[in-house]
């Protein structure tokens, strides 16, 4: 090995053109994608770690009622997630015209294609599998603090949202797509956030939102989908910003959530 050199760490050999820290092989790119994959699963459990760790004082009460109350007197699952309070503010035309026009040109773009032609790729069924109960419940416990990221991305609508409307419901106009977002509207909105961020969270229903708002996952999420998955007992949420804890919701072994005071 040269001076200056380094060896690949997954195959040893010198790397006198490091890329990513690899040698650059598609094996080795492979083992370090794996490997990053890996540290980013323990930098999440650290962090929701230290999260709950921040809760976990305030809601002790809640977490010795809810054992206490449970049949099997099984621990409760402690999860925690960010909070974000929205300020409400009333709606403003002019977004509202904004969107519209945004929608009606992914319209006219969309529809240039025949309906037979929009590939699998845009099967919203397939592309969105069914999230666990656990992940409802975390998004309204947060109040959409990912959802603020809407503001300027039209709700995140794109071509793909059109294609897969069109492709579920192959008679779907375009002054259908558009009248199915204008009964949406909220007459007061999360100021700074998306549009459709109303007073009781998303006003859309979940078949007219983008991709991404169906399958996106903030850190702490996915840490408690990993930590809920197969729960013995009762799992409670806590949403908390830099003031404390905000809201606590509590799961029964039924399945059904509460908010309860903290």
């Amino acid at each position: 090995m040269r001076s200056g050199e380094a060896n690949c760490p997954y195959c040893d050999d010198a790397m006198a053109h490091p890329v990513a820290g690899h040698c650059g092989r598609p094996l080795c790119a492979l083992a370090n994608s794996r490997a990053a994959a890996e540290r980013a699963v323990d930098a999440r459990r650290v962090e929701a770690g230290a999260a709950r760790a921040r809760v976990a004082e305030a809601v002790a009460p809640v977490l010795a009622r809810v054992q206490a109350e449970d049949g099997a007197g099984a621990r409760p699952l402690l999860g925690a997630v960010t909070h974000r309070v929205p300020v409400l503010v009333a709606a403003e035309e002019g977004r509202r015209a904004a969107f519209l026009a945004h929608v009606a040109r992914l319209c006219d773009e969309a529809f240039r294609v025949d309906v037979e032609a929009i590939g699998d790729v845009y099967d919203r069924k397939a592309q969105e599998p069914e999230e666990p109960d656990v992940v409802g419940r975390a998004c309204a416990s947060c109040r959409g603090s990912c959802c603020i990221r809407g503001f300027g991305q039209m709700a995140f609508v794109k071509l793909g949202t059109i294609q897969g409307f069109r492709r579920a419901e192959p008679g779907l106009t375009k002054e259908a797509v558009l009248a199915r977002y204008e009964a949406h509207f909220p007459e007061e909105s999360s100021a700074g956030g998306c549009l459709f961020q109303g007073p009781m969270g998303c006003t859309l229903p979940r078949s007219h939102r983008a991709g991404i708002c169906n399958t996106f996952h903030c850190e702490l999420l996915d840490a408690l989908i990993e930590e809920a998955e197969g729960a013995a007992g009762p799992v409670v949420v806590v949403a908390a910003d830099e003031a404390g804890v905000q809201v606590v919701s509590v799961m029964a072994r039924d399945g059904s959530w509460e908010e309860v005071e903290a």
